[in-house]
C-alpha cells in the first residue's frame, strides 16, 4: 500500500507566501504614497486667499407671508332691494375687480357713490322730512319778526309809562290814564315772554325736524354703496338688476368677501404676516427694517446693493407676538410696508429678511474662509514665509456673504478662501488670481 500525502501541510507554504507578497506590497504602496506627499508636501500649493478688512455686517431672520392691504372694506347694503345702479369707471365701464374707485376728499362724508338699490320710498320720506323742516325754519322767522315788534311795543310803553307817570305825580292828569298806560307797560311785557316762548318752540320744531330728515337721510343711505376710501376694488359680486337680500352670516375673511356686494382695498400699504421660527424670537423687535419680495433672488441681488436700487419693498417690524403659534410651532410678526408698496400686490406670496442686528467697523471675512474642525471655526492665514497656518477664530454674527471676527485675526492679514482642501497646517501655498479648482 502506498503512503498518502499530508494535504495539510504542503498548503501551508503557498498561503504564507501569498500573505508575505501581499504584505510586501503594502509596504510598497505606503512608501510611494508617503514620497507623494512628501513631494507633495515639498511644492508650493495654489490658493487663493483675501485680505481680512473692516466693514459692516447684518443679521437677519428669514420668513414668508402673504401681502394684505391693511385697509380693505367688505361693503353690502343694509336695506333690501332690487339693484338699480352701478356706478362706470373713467372708462364708462361698469364697476369690475381691478377698477379705482376714490373716497371722501376734505370737508366730504362720502366718497364716490359705487352702487344703490332701488330708493324711492326713502327718497320721498327725504322731501317730507326736508318741508317740514323748511316749515319750522319759516316758523323761525315769523316769531323772530314778532319778538322784534314786541321788544319794540314793550319800548314804547315803557317810555309812555314813564311820562305819564312822571304827570300823574303832578297832579295833572287823571289816576285812570296813569293806570291804562301801566297796564299796557304790563301787557307788553307779557308779550315779550309769550313772543320769546313762541321763537323757542319754533327752535325746538327745527330741531325735531331736522333729526327727522337726517334719520330719513341715513335710511337713504343704507341703500347706496360708497368708497370709504381710495383703493381698488377685489371683488364686485353684485350686478344692475340683482335683488339683495342681505350679506349672509361669516366668519372668515373668504367667506365675508364671497358674501359682499363689494370689496375695496388700500393699495397704498401692505401688511404681511410672518411666522418667523421661534428660536429667532429674541432677536425681534418692533420698527426693525425689513425687505420683501416675491422673489429670493431680487432679495440676494438687491442685498448686494445695499437696497439702495428700489428694486424691493422696505417695510419695519409693526408687532412681535409675546407666544408661539401652537400649530406653526413659531412667533407670528406683522411687517407694515413703508416704501415700494406698488412691487406688491394683495394676496402675494412674499419673503421677507428681517434685519435683527446691524454691526459697523467690526472684522469681516467671506464666509468661505472659515474651516471647522470639531465643531469649532478655524481660517487658514498666510503667513509672511508663505505657509498656510490654522489659526483658531472667536466669530459673531454672519452675513449673507460674510462673517464677523471678534478674536483671532486683525485686519490686512492674509485668509485663504480656496483651496482650503489642498493644505495643512504649515503647507507651503503660492497666491493667484483666478479660482482655485480641484
Amino acid at each position: 500500500m502506498s503512503k498518502q500525502k499530508n494535504p495539510g501541510k504542503n498548503s501551508a507554504v503557498p498561503a504564507r507566501v501569498s500573505r508575505l507578497t501581499n504584505y510586501l506590497l503594502c509596504i510598497a504602496l505606503s512608501c510611494a504614497a508617503f514620497s507623494s506627499a512628501s513631494a507633495q508636501q515639498g511644492k508650493n500649493q495654489p490658493v487663493r486667499a483675501v485680505e481680512v478688512k473692516t466693514g459692516t455686517v447684518y443679521d437677519w431672520a428669514f420668513s414668508e407671508g402673504v401681502a394684505q392691504g391693511i385697509r380693505r372694506e367688505y361693503l353690502s347694503f343694509e336695506k333690501g332691494g332690487k339693484i338699480t345702479f352701478i356706478a362706470s369707471d373713467q372708462q364708462n365701464i361698469p364697476l369690475r375687480a381691478g377698477s379705482r374707485v376714490y373716497g371722501p376728499k376734505a370737508g366730504e362724508k362720502f366718497g364716490q357713490l359705487l352702487a344703490r338699490v332701488d330708493e324711492r320710498a326713502d327718497i320721498e320720506s327725504v322731501r317730507e322730512f326736508e318741508a317740514a323742516l323748511n316749515a319750522a325754519r319759516l316758523r323761525i322767522d315769523q316769531a323772530d319778526s314778532q319778538l322784534k315788534q314786541v321788544k319794540n311795543n314793550l319800548q314804547l310803553a315803557q317810555s309812555s309809562f314813564t311820562r305819564n307817570e312822571s304827570i300823574w305825580k303832578k297832579k295833572l292828569i287823571p289816576k285812570e290814564q296813569y293806570d291804562a298806560s301801566r297796564t299796557e307797560l304790563l301787557n307788553a311785557k307779557e308779550s315779550l315772554t309769550t313772543a320769546k316762548a313762541e321763537l323757542a318752540t319754533a327752535k325746538s320744531q327745527e330741531k325735531s325736524a331736522l333729526a327727522q330728515l337726517n334719520q330719513a337721510k341715513v335710511a337713504l343711505e343704507k341703500t347706496s354703496i360708497f368708497a370709504p376710501f381710495d383703493g381698488v376694488l377685489r371683488k364686485v359680486n353684485v350686478r344692475q338688476g340683482d335683488y339683495w337680500g342681505g350679506p349672509a352670516g361669516a366668519t372668515s375673511d373668504r367667506e365675508r368677501e364671497a358674501s359682499s356686494a363689494m370689496v375695496v382695498v388700500d393699495t397704498s400699504q401692505y401688511e404681511v404676516t410672518l411666522n418667523v421660527p421661534y428660536y429667532a424670537g429674541d432677536k425681534l423687535q418692533e420698527n426693525q427694517a425689513v425687505f420683501l419680495s416675491w422673489s429670493s433672488a431680487k432679495l440676494l441681488s438687491a442685498a448686494k446693493n445695499h437696497f439702495s436700487d428700489n428694486s424691493v419693498s422696505q417695510g419695519h417690524v409693526y408687532s412681535v407676538s409675546p407666544s408661539i403659534n401652537l400649530e406653526q410651532r413659531a412667533i407670528e410678526v406683522k411687517v407694515h410696508t413703508r416704501s415700494g408698496a406698488g412691487l406688491l400686490k394683495d394676496g402675494m406670496h412674499v419673503t421677507a429678511w428681517i434685519m435683527v442686528d446691524k454691526k459697523e467697523d467690526v472684522t469681516l471675512v467671506p464666509n468661505n474662509a472659515i474651516v471647522t474642525r470639531n465643531n469649532k471655526p478655524f481660517v487658514y492665514r498666510v503667513t509672511d514665509q508663505g505657509q498656510a497656518e490654522l489659526v483658531a477664530v472667536q466669530t459673531g454674527i454672519e452675513d449673507l456673504n460674510q462673517v464677523e471676527i471678534t478674536d483671532g485675526l486683525s485686519p490686512g492679514m492674509q485668509v485663504i478662501t480656496e483651496g482650503k482642501h489642498k493644505v495643512v497646517n504649515g503647507t507651503k501655498v503660492r497666491l493667484v488670481q483666478e479660482s482655485v479648482h480641484e
